[in-house]
């Protein structure tokens, strides 16, 4: 411990310490000498002697500080300093290196800030490692067929490579897990967001607005292990038919409208119209189980039936006994000690058992689902599923930008290299060693990597930024808690670190190995033997190659996005997109029933109507492109019409959206509740479903849970019209009346035609409901264009993302070109005055430089074309009417490279045509 503290002394008091040797030396020096002086000789010569007799003065403090300090450190600072020095001699090298490695490493650390989101962070709660999700998984797509168990669900199932896989149960399922996974589990608990409950007419003192809300257990809040941030969170005697009505907020809930967390305490909210007391505040950070869908009001899970009493897609009683019926989610925590794998083997057998009792018939039993016990400490994987294959093609791009940087640098080093041959080598015949030196060229490198790394911080923040903005304007809006924490900062700098490694080791290696004896005898000027030495290397023109071989799979890859959004933004929609203004208003959740509800509906359209610059107004269950309705049809004798959406609509619906009639007519006031029921059908049914014969006149029947609900007769034929995403093929659809019975009208989406800016209509439009019913809020407000927008907002933002970065990664190559070309030029300067002094005309000069550089740009090409069109099929489920190995894009892609190289290398060849060759000569 004393040597250590010794030599900390020593490093701390380096100065004081330097100073005392040098004091100590002088004396012992003075005192030799005086000593010599006595013995006869002369000052001079008794000073020779006594220095003689000390040594080499310098070796002497060089043993005496390893023996009392750390020479690596003193050694370092040496290092440190001559870089720094290096860097302010070399400022337009210095600049050029440091930006172009921020820009690499903010990139990357502000896309990996998003991954770490997505794949690494778990939930705000106490030990989220025990948590996990119940999911089962079945052959693929063997739900889809009636030979399934689950013949009814309100959630999402999503294929991946072993099957189909869903996280959705029926009610049952869940006292079956509390029961048989007792001995697994200490809690488990389930929740519900994919009913009514995700979007809930949330009402203050007299102010409406729209929340998010989830259904949970009584065991919810104690299984995940969250304390209130005030009051009480849901206990299970919350959660039971006919238990007063409470509810928990979120921190950011109870201080945007309810005072704060501690007076929101006891305050009575209407929820649907329905009165709720708040008896607690969820945590500020936390969010649920679901960061794509982050809820505002927690509610216990049987509530939904008192939400759902008069809602025909509501919940009911019967719905918590109905074993086929799936709709909720349900996680659970594991007991210590007990591992996934062994709640696995415990709880997969006794699932299968309980599940084949649900099957009603021999198909079912031959597809029953098998149960797996997975990963829930970051929740959900909603966010994972739609982000992360995105996320990942971003980061590669990033990735292959910095490896753009770091090949730039790495090549400007290597030709600032050949330029200090003759210093190294002096160095090296001096006694250097040869590690030594490298050490202290890779001291530089990182220092530049460090510097950029500094600098990308800033760049990562503002990426951030720019993201969220993104994500949140996406279809979904999401929100993404992304930030600079600690482990994106460890990325940031393990990134600073070792890329100042990667691009600097190869240059350090090749100064070193040099002919000692022909690179001491070049003057500084020596053009001709420099740029051979430099030609030698070899490895610079692989870095160039290298370049441009991967700016070109960024620019294919960019393109490619760019043809897709191209794509889907010509998509003919069948309807007129400009002067629409869309909202939704949900009149139930405000307290109206059937059968007021379709007059008041109605009501609402004719005052929408009078707004002064309405031409037009009408509504349907969901806008054309928002989303899609699925219910079972039969023609009449029966015969099924299979993969046909069904569009609840109001009067002048199809007028309104400019959607052509091809026969018959649009609805209109006549066809209400008590009249015939009618539809109207688009091209695609009519032409699929009855071929040649008029349908004009025939009748379709609309049913519900295996019995006829409604017999519509056929009274128009619409044109073809995109409904329900832009990527969708056109599909039959059926136009109904939103007001002749099943299914009843709950929140709708209204159209209004405006003749100016549809915007600038919103104030009045919020009036009109305010005057119809102040409880009720309007929300989704957004012109059609917007609506179509956001819908290829995931397509846009590839392609703007990919375009920058392709485009950066190109100015990146180029300016590395430039560098390298010019210091060539510069190297060449004594052999180009040469040639031109023999008659060489400027054109030629310049043309001996540019086929140097399409010699490079070619060899990359070469390597980058097949490499691109294998690549590119990566990304072709991101495609919409583009192949992957788009010709067209290719050639683009080429023409850009191939000009941008020339481009950058003309520059220098120009300045070279322009050498004086006298002048050259006499520098020679």
């Amino acid at each position: 411990m004393a040597p250590f503290l010794r030599k900390l002394a020593w490093f701390f008091h380096r100065r004081r310490n330097e100073t005392d040797l040098r004091n100590e030396l002088d004396f012992y020096l003075d005192a030799e000498t005086k000593r010599l002086q006595d013995q006869g000789l002369f000052p001079d010569d008794a000073r020779h002697a006594a220095r003689r007799k000390l040594g080499n003065l310098a070796l002497v403090k060089e043993d005496t500080r390893v023996t009392w300090s750390w020479t690596f450190l003193d050694q370092l600072a040496q290092d440190l300093r001559f870089a720094v020095r290096t860097m302010g001699s070399n400022k337009a090298f210095t600049a050029l290196a440091i930006l172009s490695l921020a820009l690499g490493i903010g990139a990357n650390t502000a896309i990996f800030s998003f991954l770490d989101v997505l794949l690494l962070r778990s939930l705000p709660v106490a030990d989220p490692g025990s948590l996990v999700v119940l999911r089962w998984h079945s052959k693929p797509r063997a739900w889809r067929t009636g030979d399934f168990v689950m013949q009814g669900m309100s959630g999402e199932v999503y294929d991946d490579p072993s099957g189909s896989v869903s996280d959705l149960f029926p009610y049952p399922a869940f006292p079956f897990f509390q029961k048989a996974g007792a001995s697994v589990f200490s809690d488990v608990f389930t929740y519900c967001h994919t009913r009514e409950v995700r979007t809930l007419n949330f009402s203050v003192n007299g102010q409406a607005q729209v929340a998010g809300g989830e259904l949970v257990s009584g065991d919810y809040f104690r299984g995940l292990r969250v304390n209130p941030a005030a009051g009480r969170l849901i206990v299970p005697d919350d959660d039971r038919f006919g238990s007063p009505l409470v509810a928990v907020v979120s921190h950011a809930l109870a201080e945007k409208s309810l005072g704060g967390a501690a007076a929101a305490l006891g305050q009575s909210i209407l929820i649907d119209n329905l009165p709720f007391t708040v008896i607690g505040v969820a945590p500020p950070e936390f969010f649920g189980v679901d960061a794509s869908q982050v809820p505002d009001v927690y509610i216990p899970m049987h509530a939904n039936v008192a939400l759902g009493a008069s809602d025909s897609f509501g919940a009911t009683r019967a719905e918590y006994l109905d074993q086929n019926d799936y709709w909720i989610q349900i996680m659970a925590r594991l007991r210590p000690g007990v591992t996934r794998a062994q709640a696995q083997a415990v709880m997969a057998p006794q699932f299968n058992q309980w599940i084949s009792t649900t099957a009603q018939n021999a198909r079912q039993r031959a597809n029953l689902p098998w149960l797996a016990v997975e990963d829930g400490a970051a929740g959900l994987d909603t966010l994972r599923r739609q982000f992360s294959k995105p996320l990942f093609v971003l980061m590669t791009l990033v990735g292959l930008i910095l490896a753009i940087a770091c090949s730039n640098v790495a090549n400007l080093l290597l030709a600032r290299s050949a330029g200090r041959r003759r210093e190294i080598a002096l160095r090296l015949s001096l006694g250097a060693g040869r590690a030594r030196i490298i050490r202290q060229l890779l001291t530089e490198s990182v220092l530049l990597s460090v510097v950029g790394g500094a600098l990308a911080v800033f760049f990562a923040v503002v990426g951030v930024r720019f993201l969220s903005v993104l994500l949140a304007a996406g279809p979904r809006g999401v929100t993404i808690q992304a930030g600079l924490n600690g482990h994106v900062l460890a990325v940031a700098i393990a990134l600073s670190l070792l890329t100042g490694i990667l691009f600097g080791i190869a240059p350090a290696l090749q100064s070193t190995r040099l002919d000692l004896a022909s690179a001491i005898k070049e003057s500084r000027l020596s053009g001709t033997r420099a740029h051979r030495a430099f030609r030698r290397i070899g490895l610079s023109q692989t870095l160039v190659v290298g370049q441009i071989a991967v700016v070109l799979l960024m620019l294919v890859a960019a393109g490619l996005f760019v043809r897709t959004l191209s794509n889907l933004a010509s998509v003919e929609l069948g309807f007129n997109r400009e002067q629409l203004l869309l909202f939704q208003v949900d009149a139930r959740k405000a307290g109206h029933r059937d059968p007021e509800i379709g007059d008041f509906y109605a009501n609402l359209r004719r005052q929408f109507a009078s707004i002064p610059g309405v031409r037009r107004a009408s509504l349907a269950e969901t806008s054309l492109i928002g989303a899609g309705t699925w219910l079972a049809v039969t023609l009449p004798g029966g015969t099924p019409a299979d993969g046909v959406a069904v569009l609840p609509s109001g009067p002048d619906f199809l007028t309104t959206m400019q959607i052509p009639l091809l026969a018959g007519r649009d609805f209109n006031d006549r066809d209400h509740r008590s009249s015939q029921p009618v539809a109207v059908i688009n091209q695609r049914f009519a032409r699929q479903y009855f071929g040649d014969q008029s349908p004009l006149g025939r009748h379709l029947i609309l049913w519900r849970a295996n019995k006829p609900a409604r017999d519509m007769e056929v009274i128009g034929i619409a044109r073809d019209a995109r409904y329900g995403g832009l990527r969708n093929e056109l599909r039959p659809v059926i136009y109904i009346p939103y007001d002749q019975g099943y299914p009843e009208p709950n929140d709708m989406t209204f159209a209004l035609r405006t003749t100016g800016d549809p915007l600038g209509y919103v104030n009045a439009v919020r009036d009109a409901v305010r005057r119809a019913d102040p409880r009720m809020p309007v929300s989704n407000v957004e012109t059609q264009t917007a609506e179509i927008a956001v819908d290829m907002q995931q397509e846009t933002t590839l392609a703007d993302l990919c375009t920058a970065f392709a485009l950066l990664a190109l100015i990146i190559a180029c300016v590395g070109l430039y560098g390298t070309m010019s210091y060539t030029v510069a190297r060449r300067t004594s052999e180009i005055g040469i040639r031109m002094a023999l008659g060489a005309h400027r054109r030629n000069v310049v043309w001996m430089v540019l086929r140097e550089v399409a010699a490079l740009a070619f060899a990359g090409l070469a390597v980058a074309i097949p490499a691109a069109i294998l690549t590119s099929k990566l990304i072709a489920s991101f495609l919409f009417g583009a192949r992957p190995n788009d010709p067209l894009t290719l050639a683009c892609a080429i023409a850009i490279l191939l000009s941008a190289a020339l481009l950058a290398g003309y520059i220098p060849a120009r300045r070279a045509s322009r050498i004086d060759p006298m002048a050259a000569l006499r520098n020679e």
